[in-house]
């Protein structure tokens, strides 16, 4: 993911915009999950269309979160004092 600079007020919006659209497709699972329990739509669509959803959210919070921190190379890796 490219490395933007955001301002205090971008990141604010950002995070907003990711709250709604996680509520949004979380929502979807949830009248999905509705829609199977009436027996209104056959199961196997549903269930895909859920898998769908939930792949579309995970995908979206895995190139939202940041990425883990290499470790310092030249830091010690343990806080024992001995060492």
């Amino acid at each position: 993911m490219a490395d933007f600079k955001f301002t205090s007020q971008d990141r604010k919006e950002v995070y907003r915009l990711i709250v709604l659209l996680n509520s949004s497709l979380q929502f979807i699972v949830l009248r999905l999950e509705e829609l199977a329990a009436a027996k209104i739509l056959n199961s196997s669509y549903l269930t895909e269309m859920k898998t769908l959803t939930q792949k579309v959210q995970t995908s979206m919070d895995a190139i939202m979160s940041p990425a883990p921190k290499a470790p310092d190379p030249i830091e010690p890796l343990t806080n024992d004092p001995d060492q």
